[in-house]
């Protein structure tokens, strides 16, 4: 059931029964209302009766053996006048007067000729003064006013249930149009969703739309450049590998060796791209490591440097060497090797690596370690560092650290490695 749908029936079942609950209430006090004004006119008129009849006693001295009352104009009323003795004195003509004896004070009810009469019985001065109403007439006049309420109360909630429904078209009229406009869009857009005259409700959705697409476009962008650097990073070692075997071919003794020892050296070099293609596919699918979720950073650094083995050309400054990094420890060596390997590669001079903590108690941040590693300069631009740098971006994506560039005084680039420390 669509949300529309679901809001109509909700709201309008509720407005219905809200309503149909009021109509109710006021149904019922209205009868009883209506009940105790034509009790009140039956009393009413017994008082007026007593007050003629105490202004002219002369009404009741008569010698007519059919004492009568001019018939009133309406058929639903009815008096009669009585002695304590039981002697009717007056009374309307017909059945209907007769039929009132015996009645005894206050408020009665009673079947006269098979239809129900509401009775009122006043004694004063020895006699008893009774009036009736026919219910008939009741339940007429009761129905008219019921019928003068219902109408416009039927109207109005009708009318009120017009209202609901456009209010609701209306306020769901901008979720209808980001559903039209991620409908039409095309698959490769992934600009920002602007929905105009959007309620504050809807901003939140809109904004998270909008952070996913801003996601899904780093995302594509790292999987392009990740294919053009295992493009690249695998053509070159091959590339080395078939230029030294044709020459290999041609020539022999130490020249020959000589080629067949580089293109062993390339044969490394691409199962090192392998390696790293595996750990990368491995990092994007969230793959487990066994081992430990925490590193020291001492562990990490003479991890890294062992790899090394000239290393005239790194320079050292570890300011944090008990610390821990919520990363495991061959995935923190592997990113951190990136870092280096491409700092030398792409340096003439000598590189440095410095390591300190940053954040934590006192400021806004989280606590975390920096590794500065920063290069003399180089020739190739910062984003040609291939498939090390996405190795390095799948790290800190994954355990919550960054990574950050900038080129420095000597011509060469900074590239500083935050990762979350532990404890």
């Amino acid at each position: 059931m669509s949300l529309r749908r679901r809001l109509l029936w909700s709201l309008g079942l509720a407005f219905g029964l809200l309503w149909l609950s009021v109509g109710l209430l006021m149904y019922l006090h209205l009868n009883e209302q209506v009940a105790k004004t034509l009790d009140q006119r039956l009393a009413s008129s017994a008082n007026m009766v007593a007050g003629l009849i105490s202004r002219q006693p002369e009404m009741l001295v008569t010698t007519n053996t059919n004492p009568l009352i001019l018939e009133p104009d309406s058929q639903g009323v009815a008096c009669q006048i009585r002695a304590t003795s039981g002697e009717v004195l007056l009374q309307t003509t017909g059945a209907r007067g007769a039929s009132l004896s015996d009645s005894r004070p206050g408020f009665s009810s009673r079947q006269i000729d098979g239809e129900a009469w509401r009775l009122y019985t006043l004694e004063q001065d020895g006699v008893f003064i009774t009036t009736a109403d026919r219910m008939s007439e009741r339940t007429r006049l009761e129905n008219g006013i019921i019928l003068v309420m219902v109408v416009p109360f039927t109207l109005a909630l009708l009318g009120g249930l017009a209202v609901l429904w456009w209010g609701i078209q209306s306020g769901l009229r901008p979720l209808q149009r980001l559903h039209d406009e991620l409908r039409q869009r095309d698959p490769l857009n992934l600009e920002p969703v602007c929905i105009t005259e959007a309620p504050s409700e809807l901003t939140p959705v809109v904004t998270t739309l909008n952070g996913l697409f801003a996601r899904v476009e780093r995302t594509v962008a790292r999987e392009q450049r990740f294919a053009n650097d295992a493009a690249h990073e695998f053509r070159t070692p091959l590339t080395g590998i078939k230029t030294h075997l044709q020459v290999a071919r041609q020539v022999t003794d130490v020249k020959q060796q000589r080629a067949l020892a580089n293109a062993e050296k390339g044969v490394v070099r691409l199962q090192q791209v392998t390696e790293q293609l595996l750990m990368l596919a491995r990092l994007e699918q969230g793959g487990v490591w066994q081992e430990e979720k925490r590193s020291c950073i001492s562990d990490i650094l003479q991890t890294v440097l062992a790899d090394f083995h000239d290393r005239s050309r790194l320079r050292v400054e570890n300011q944090a060497a008990e610390e821990y990094v919520r990363v495991p420890l061959t995935l923190a060596v592997v990113a951190l090797r990136n870092l280096v390997e491409n700092a030398l590669k792409y340096s003439a001079g000598q590189c440095a690596i410095v390591v300190e903590k940053a954040g934590g108690a006192g400021t806004e941040e989280a606590p975390e370690v920096s590794f500065l590693v920063r290069d003399s300069g180089g020739s190739e631009p910062a984003a040609s560092h291939g498939l090390g740098l996405s190795i390095v971006e799948a790290v800190t994506s994954r355990y919550g650290g960054s990574l950050r560039s900038a080129h420095n005084e000597t011509g060469g680039m900074d590239w500083t490695l935050r990762l979350p420390l532990d404890g």
